[in-house]
């Protein structure tokens, strides 16, 4: 428990710090258009597919900029590389599957959907950035992380709904997990909105400015196996009218810490603690309803 709580402490310090994907030259930049008709990708003959764009730049890396909104039907598999995805108003309808141990993926202004997972793992690690993304309406969880190796995941002003369920977070042997999520909103969904679990590894997510609420399942499921231990830091959020917990800490390897943050109307309480995990307090939070289970300490503020 003494480590759990000194865990806490720390991760309630500290974002998850990712560098800049950047192109690994001024000529590695493909361009998309829905009237686009090329295999060279050129400013002034643009593809007509972002897979066309992602093959024109030969497994090399580089930007994809889609002049026009495009309709992507088909699914991709990286295997490395950095790759940046400008393309607003676009919706990416295939799987993106992750193969290889260092690939640098970032997604800005897109929507996705599928009826499997929008984001899947065969054996991957790297990193993982959606900005002002949608990803909704997945017959699966809409976002599938089970990296076999570390892995940082970053997600800024998005949303992710209407799914089977939201988010997993769930490393597989050898694997591990950093997780920002900055003004993210998880609703709606069938499901629960975002589980993490340490079976096989580490995780450790920093949530803030975000709100979870109305799912089917728990807003937040924090599993704390053997793998590791299990850290989640929230703090000016909401968690409101999820259909079990709002927050659930499972296990004695699970802890999460919560600040200024609003749990309104949960419908089995806004706290579940179960097998020893632990929940934390700085004691300027808002509780709605029913509390549940209660808060396992309290941190200071400072």
């Amino acid at each position: 428990m003494t480590r759990i709580i000194a865990k806490l402490f720390a991760v309630a310090a500290v974002l998850t710090i990712c560098l800049p994907v950047q192109p690994s030259s001024a000529d590695s930049v493909a361009f998309v258009s829905a009237s686009g008709s090329g295999t060279t990708c050129t400013q002034t003959a643009p593809c007509g597919s972002i897979l066309q764009a992602v093959i024109s730049l030969a497994n090399t890396g580089g930007r994809i900029v889609c002049v026009t909104p495009v309709v992507e039907t088909n699914g991709f598999g990286f295997a490395n590389s950095s790759y940046v995805f400008d393309c607003p108003g676009a919706s990416m309808l295939g799987e993106i599957v992750y193969f290889g141990k260092s690939v640098v993926l970032k997604f800005q202004h897109m929507g996705f959907s599928n009826t499997g997972n929008v984001i899947g793992f065969q054996s991957g690690g790297g990193t993982l950035i959606f900005e002002d993304c949608v990803l909704e309406d997945s017959g699966a969880v809409a976002l599938d992380i089970e990296p076999g190796a570390p892995f940082n995941l970053v997600i800024k002003n998005s949303r992710i709904s209407n799914n089977a369920s939201g988010v997993l977070i769930k490393p597989a042997a050898g694997g591990s997990v950093m997780a920002t999520f900055d003004g993210v909103t998880i609703v709606d969904n069938t499901g629960g909105g975002l589980k993490t679990d340490t079976t096989n590894g580490p995780v450790s997510v920093d949530i803030s400015n975000s709100t979870i609420s109305n799912n089917g399942g728990n807003g937040i499921n924090a599993v704390g196996n053997a793998g590791g231990q299990n850290i989640v830091s929230i703090k000016n959020s909401v968690i409101a009218k999820n259909a079990v917990a709002g927050v659930q800490a499972n296990g004695a390897n699970a802890g999460v810490m919560i600040a200024t943050t609003l749990l309104d109307q949960n419908t089995a309480g806004a706290l579940s603690v179960l097998v020893g995990g632990s929940i934390l307090t700085y004691g300027n939070n808002q509780v709605v309803g029913a509390q549940g289970s209660n808060f396992t300490g309290t941190a200071p503020l400072k």
